[in-house]
């Protein structure tokens, strides 16, 4: 979906100024890969025992392990180019630091900097960090979860709105303004990650398989009604995206969560020709080697290709996304789950315990987080 977002084949391949708009508010993808994730790391490291500084330093590991190494590899030569083309700049300097650390989307000015699309990692690495406290007070006794959850829904906006008003204060460009906290950081983009994290919980206590696949299809079609809202909301206000609007940001950032967690409950417990295709031995090697297509789909590695292919054509428009496809595939055997394990194995000999559940063996649990 981000694909067809960043390279939007509607008009130019389809003619259909339809199916432009659509592929257009196909962001969406990101949408769907937030609330996945809060609801993969919730199911495999929420655990009921006291959290452990053991436990926590494996889950940084298992954390780093999986999203940096091959990060690094391929933004650090971003940077190189640019040192070498425009000689050295403070600018690129404090860029180059951001996207080491994973910090470049907490600024608009530096968001899209290196691997533009990689703004999305640090939202995920936020909530990778978040979830360590919120899971060990959503287990401590003396807390109720219930004010734990309202706590949290309360105090991450409200702590966006104040860092917008001491940055702005500071004159220092990090937290612009409440439309780019809102769509861009933890702060604004946080409850697609509770309720992927709330629906782990929920299926860990409910155990109802369902014979009808009602809970997919109807999601599929929530979802998409909701896609179809965002084309609406993008004329209806003369704006670039139909994120643009608060009310876009309402449909993005909390009704598809819900649609999406409706999907991933028909996918865990319905039998259905989407979870059947999902579960297919082809869709399980692209959904391992998502990540890597992520990191190559736009920036470097496509500029590098587009000389060779005209995208222009449908011919070279499947050319290119097939190689970049090929290309992620094989950076996800030969380097990213090699060196993902390596250094695991280096670091640690214990895994934080994976708590089992009916979804387990599903083809949405077998998905990589990043």
């Amino acid at each position: 979906m981000v694909y067809l977002h960043h390279y939007n084949p509607g008009q130019l391949i389809f003619n259909s100024p339809f199916l432009k708009s659509v592929f257009h508010e196909f962001h969406v993808g990101v949408t769907i890969f937030f609330t996945l994730s809060g609801f993969l790391i919730t199911e495999r490291y929420f655990i009921t025992d006291v959290v452990s500084i053991k436990n926590i330093k494996t889950y940084l590991i298992n954390r780093f392990a999986r999203i940096y190494p091959l990060y690094i590899i391929l933004t650090l030569p971003v940077f190189f180019i640019a040192f070498y083309n425009v000689g050295f700049s403070r600018y690129y300097l404090y860029a180059l630091i951001l996207n080491i650390t994973l910090l470049k989307s907490l600024s608009l000015e530096y968001a899209f900097t290196g691997l533009p699309q990689a703004w999305s990692l640090t939202v995920e690495e936020c909530f990778y960090f978040f979830a360590i406290f919120f899971f060990a007070a959503l287990n401590a006794p003396r807390f109720s979860k219930a004010i734990v959850w309202v706590s949290a829904i309360v105090l991450l906006p409200a702590t966006g709105f104040v860092l917008v008003k001491i940055f702005n204060y500071l004159h220092l460009p990090f937290f612009e303004n409440m439309s780019f906290v809102a769509y861009t950081t933890f702060f604004g983009r946080f409850f697609e990650f509770f309720i992927g994290a709330g629906l782990a919980l929920l299926l860990k206590k409910v155990k109802t398989n369902h014979y009808l696949p009602f809970l997919t299809y109807g999601g599929i079609i929530l979802f998409s009604l909701g896609v179809f809202a965002l084309t609406k909301i993008k004329i209806a206000y003369e704006a670039n995206f139909g994120i643009s609007p608060p009310i876009g940001i309402t449909v993005n950032n909390l009704y598809l969560p819900l649609c999406i967690a409706i999907i991933f409950m028909g996918l865990l417990r319905e039998k259905s020709l989407v979870s059947t295709f999902l579960s297919t031995k082809p869709l399980s090697v692209l959904g391992k080697s998502s990540y890597a297509f992520y990191l190559i789909h736009m920036g470097l590695i496509h500029e590098l290709l587009s000389p060779y292919f005209n995208e222009e054509s449908v011919l070279g428009a499947v050319a290119i996304y097939l190689v970049l496809v090929v290309l992620a595939i094989a950076l996800y055997f030969f380097f990213e789950e090699p060196v993902n394990k390596k250094i695991k194995s280096l670091t640690s000999r214990h895994n934080w315990p994976t708590p089992t559940s009916s979804s387990s063996n599903s083809a949405l649990s077998k998905a990589s987080v990043r």
